[in-house]
């Protein structure tokens, strides 16, 4: 069917809208569809890297919290020891000797100590940037 519309001839459908018009306005649909689409399949990705980079942060994070909880008990493990030759030491330089004893142990505990955590804390922070990664 042809209508006359300000000097020119469109097709109509059974809506009564223009044939191009109503072309253009599916076109225009399925554009924002596929849009949408892709908008959501990016945003999912975006969530499965970040959850992914959290687990690894939280299984890291754990290990570090293990590794604390272990020195800490070796700390006071080693502190009671002293404390036990202490009551044992029979005169003063024995107490000096003892306290020199522990003192460089200690110094030494601490120092690997925390050379562990730096390097388990990079670990930590490498794997959740490598998991998120993994994910692209």
């Amino acid at each position: 069917m042809a209508t006359k519309q300000s000097g020119t001839t469109a097709e109509t459908g059974s809506t009564g809208m223009p044939d191009n018009l109503r072309q253009a306005a599916e076109t225009t649909i399925a554009q924002a569809k596929q849009a949408v689409d892709q908008y959501i399949r990016t945003a999912a990705d975006l969530y499965e890297k970040m959850e992914s980079s959290a687990e690894a942060a939280q299984a890291g994070a754990r290990d570090v919290k293990q590794k604390t909880f272990q020195f800490a008990e070796d700390n006071i493990n080693a502190t009671f020891d002293f404390a036990q030759q202490l009551v044992q030491a029979r005169n003063p330089q024995d107490l000096v000797a003892l306290q020199q004893g522990f003192l460089q142990q200690q110094l030494e505990r601490l120092k690997t100590q925390a050379q562990e955590i730096g390097t388990a804390t990079g670990k930590a922070a490498g794997e959740a940037r490598s998991a998120g990664r993994r994910k692209s």
